[in-house]
């Protein structure tokens, strides 16, 4: 799912990513391809305009799309065998892995840009309503268990981690109980907070006012905050923390997760765009197209693949393959030079 697991940490210990960044293939979706890609069992799930795709991992070949209400920039959670998708038409879906049949819709209050997170037998989803909802959806029926509302839209795909974690456009950042749907705490920041939270020793999110924040999961209390110099992405948490800036000029961080202070900076010289994938490397999309992979330790290039246009889908990285889509319309599959 989004940021590889419920706690979005965008963190993949065991995957070895290429090693020089070889287009393999491109998939034609034939509309911008922010949505990020999921890949299970050799299938990439992936969203573009109305069209929800499973492409062949190994070639490019579709193996079914399924068409829905309201153009797709939610990322795909697969989970048991069922595909859960939201949409910009209200929607989420529950669609069969293998087949592309439908098993429920859910209709919600607003649009879902925010990518479902998937948790013992629940679909947390969030809308963009004027007044912003996090959902708690049986996986099974379709049927609403709670929802929690907020003052403002939602853009945050929910972390779940013994409660659920959000942050707002009113310019908070929620805990939310698992069992009922009521506020555990709330803090505020000085602009939105578009960026979904990562879950480690503390809860680490992005804001648009420039900071990444480590809140203490039982009362919000701000541990530390760290300045990026631009809106701070969606974090990714492994040995660091990583996150990049959306200032015009770019920048990725790796950030001690205890001290909240820089091991290593990156001038990208454009903005990051996406979340970083963590793997062998950190992956990451820019806004002039580049896909790039740098070293954990140092943030060395490895290397760089170009696409035609911004990368706003999170590289998902796969058996030595790293699978991005562009707005160019385009999903790749990056991989080495045989």
């Amino acid at each position: 799912m989004y940021q590889c697991d419920p706690l979005n940490t965008g963190h993949q210990p065991e995957t070895i990513g290429p090693t020089d960044g070889t287009e393999q293939w491109a998939f034609d979706a034939g509309g911008a391809v922010r949505s990020s890609p999921a890949v299970e069992r050799g299938i990439v799930y992936f969203g573009s305009d109305d069209t929800l795709y499973a492409i062949d991992a190994s070639d490019g070949v579709p193996l079914w799309w399924f068409e829905t209400v309201g153009a797709v920039h939610s990322s795909p959670a697969v989970v048991d065998g069922t595909v859960y998708v939201g949409t910009r038409g209200n929607r989420l879906y529950a669609v069969d892995a293998l087949d592309g049949t439908e098993r429920w819709v859910f209709e919600t209050n607003g649009s879902i840009d925010a990518s479902p997170t998937v948790e013992d037998g629940v679909v947390y989803a969030a809308s963009q309503a004027t007044a912003g909802r996090v959902y708690a959806i049986d996986a099974t029926e379709g049927t609403e268990r709670w929802h929690f509302e907020t003052d403002y839209r939602i853009r945050s795909s929910p972390a779940v981690a013994d409660g659920v974690y959000v942050g707002g456009w009113d310019s908070a950042v929620y805990a939310i109980e698992e069992t009922d749907g009521t506020e555990r705490w709330r803090v505020g920041t000085d602009q939105p907070v578009l960026s979904s939270p990562a879950v480690g020793n503390a809860i680490y999110i992005g804001a648009n006012d420039g900071y990444l924040y480590a809140l203490a999961p039982e009362t919000g209390d701000e541990r530390w905050r760290f300045e990026t110099g631009g809106i701070a992405t969606t974090p990714a948490v492994a040995d660091a923390v990583y996150v990049g800036s959306e200032a015009s000029d770019g920048g990725l961080y790796a950030v001690d997760p205890e001290a909240g202070i820089e091991r290593w900076s990156v001038d990208t010289e454009v903005a990051v765009t996406t979340a970083a994938t963590v793997a062998d490397a950190v992956y990451v999309g820019l806004d002039d197209g580049g896909v790039v992979a740098l070293e954990t330790g140092s943030g060395t290039e490895r290397w760089r693949f170009d696409a035609r246009e911004t990368i706003k889908s999170a590289p998902a990285v796969v058996d030595g393959t790293v699978y991005v889509g562009s707005n160019d319309g385009r999903l790749y599959a990056i991989g080495t030079d045989d």
